[in-house]
């Protein structure tokens, strides 16, 4: 019973002990992560409301000027870092929402369009 308990301890410890995800080498910094996540919600969006009109992801990754392995290697790290992963996508959720709330308010003072021929 002894045995089975400090080797319980041993594999909780080693367990702790895990490697973190290194720093990608192509790296985008957070505000350049946030930015390329709310072009891809409007890409996304848009192409769910128009579904003739499809923009294909390489040209956001030519937008940002990264590949599809940068984004990866730095969505994965960032995505380590939970608690910093969460508040980027609070920052991406809150920036989208003042947009909309942004564009309703100019479609609300837009003079209504008169269907008299």
């Amino acid at each position: 019973m002894r045995i089975f308990f400090v080797f319980a301890v041993f594999l909780g410890l080693a367990s702790c002990a895990q490697d973190r995800i290194a720093k990608p080498e192509l790296f985008m910094s957070e505000e350049q992560f946030i930015n390329f996540h709310i072009d891809l919600a409007l890409i996304n969006a848009a192409n769910g409301y128009n579904q003739n009109h499809y923009v294909p992801l390489d040209s956001l990754y030519k937008f940002h000027g990264i590949d599809s392995l940068t984004f990866v290697k730095n969505n994965t790290y960032y995505a380590s870092k939970s608690k910093h992963y969460t508040r980027i996508f609070k920052t991406v959720e809150s920036s989208l929402k003042a947009m909309q709330e942004s564009d309703s308010l100019v479609l609300a003072k837009l003079p209504p369009i008169d269907n008299k021929n």
